[in-house]
């Protein structure tokens, strides 16, 4: 008889433990790590930037910077969420004092990772995590829809200054037809955010990548993160 309770008493017991787990892995399994929102938070990364315009007097004009971000405090945007500030500074060297150029917002909500940028509300990361994960980052704004997906997910990487074993590409597009080209990705590493921002725009001539008539280039490098 005292057996026969144990027995039941363990039965019980590893129902109740499998009703606890949480199904799927629980959050930790759509990796919102790759998006830390806590304020406080900062990033700088080393920026490039390049105009391109055949007509103009400098026809590819280069402008390197540095560029930091920080999570800044807490706010009610139009649909009446609590977003963070999220702050942005320029200098033009490292011993330069940084000047804050921007104050955008970002949130994570209903499985979107979002900034809005001078009023652009962006989506830049859909969770889960995963290659079946696709979305538009355009959603809601007004530019040209686009097809999102990730791509390299949970592979390390490395800036060459700040490395991850766990970081993934999300691709917004890779398109080249006869006269553009466009190549816009960004790497995000989990537990410490974006690490890498790849944007090409360009008008070329006859597939030639490289016989650029117009457009823009921004590269940004995480170089240092912390809080």
């Amino acid at each position: 008889m005292v057996r026969k309770l144990i027995v039941l008493l363990f039965l019980v017991g590893a129902a109740v433990a499998c009703k606890k787990k949480p199904a799927n892995g629980g959050l930790g399994s759509f990796h919102y790590g790759y998006f830390p929102i806590q304020k406080g938070n900062y990033w700088i990364y080393q920026a490039v930037e390049i105009s391109h315009d055949e007509n103009a007097p400098v026809p590819h004009d280069t402008l390197m910077y540095d560029l930091k971000t920080e999570i800044g405090d807490t706010l009610y945007d139009n649909e009446g969420r609590m977003v963070y500030r999220f702050n942005r500074y320029k200098r033009s060297g490292m011993f330069e004092p940084w000047v804050l150029t921007d104050v955008w917002t970002t949130v994570v909500d209903e499985n979107r990772a979002e900034l809005v940028e001078e009023n652009l509300r962006r989506v830049s990361l859909r969770f889960p995590v995963k290659s079946a994960t696709l979305w538009d980052p355009n959603q809601f704004n007004a530019m040209p829809s686009m097809q999102a997906f990730y791509e390299k997910i949970h592979k390390p990487y490395s800036t060459g200054w700040i490395a991850s074993d766990s970081t993934v590409h999300a691709v917004s597009v890779k398109e080249l037809t006869l006269i553009s080209y466009q190549h816009q990705y960004e790497v995000y590493g989990k537990g410490i955010g974006l690490m890498k921002k790849h944007f090409k725009d360009l008008q070329i001539s006859n597939f030639d990548t490289l016989n650029v008539k117009q457009g823009k280039e921004l590269f940004l490098t995480l170089l240092e993160y912390g809080q």
